[in-house]
């Protein structure tokens, strides 16, 4: 099993959780569309991978590319919880060959346009997202891809990826290496 970290994109996750409706039944939810774009990638492996949900590298520029249902419940206590499961969802393997694998700086490059990154396999995922809002400065958050790819060269991918982490005041806690799985296995026939 090969060691991964990578990193997540999910600024739209804040605006959401600022933005559901207080006026709810506590026990009920709340349907909405989900905003999303999640990265994630391996680091310090040969070849390096990233790994896009949502849309394509070039589609992160703009903001989140992918959409999927929501379901919103506002709890007794307070707390907010956000939920999605889907299926479905496009998901875009790349080779990342700058000497500094970090994905952001990676993604900065596309951007700009000082890179132009072709994915070498395209698939679909299940999507899960878990948000709990427990605070206004703390939020504990999980998502998860789980799906195939087809490689340019006709090679099959199982892709797994996850992260599982506690955001406190807006920012990430711990090292994406402690929160952030990714694993690519090649389906041999």
């Amino acid at each position: 099993m090969r060691r991964t970290i990578g990193v997540l994109a999910a600024s739209a996750m804040v605006a959401v959780l600022v933005a559901a409706p207080a006026s709810a039944d506590p026990q009920g939810y709340i349907e909405d569309q989900f905003e999303f774009g999640y990265f994630y990638g391996t680091f310090d492996q040969s070849p390096n991978v990233v790994l896009f949900a949502g849309g394509e590298a070039e589609e992160f520029c703009g903001g989140e590319p992918g959409t999927a249902p929501l379901r919103v419940f506002l709890r007794d206590d307070g707390s907010v919880n956000l939920k999605v499961n889907d299926k479905d969802q496009p998901i875009y393997l790349y080779y990342n060959d700058k000497e500094d694998p970090d994905v952001p700086l990676w993604l900065e490059d596309v951007c700009n346009g000082t890179s132009d990154p072709e994915p070498f396999a395209i698939g679909t995922a299940d999507l899960k997202v878990r948000i709990s809002v427990i605070s206004e400065n703390l939020v504990d958050v999980f998502n998860s891809v789980n799906g195939k790819a087809t490689g340019i060269d006709g090679r099959e991918y199982k892709v797994r990826a996850s992260a599982d982490l506690i955001v406190e005041n807006g920012v990430p806690v711990g090292n994406p290496e402690d929160f952030v799985d990714l694993k690519l296995t090649e389906i041999r026939r």
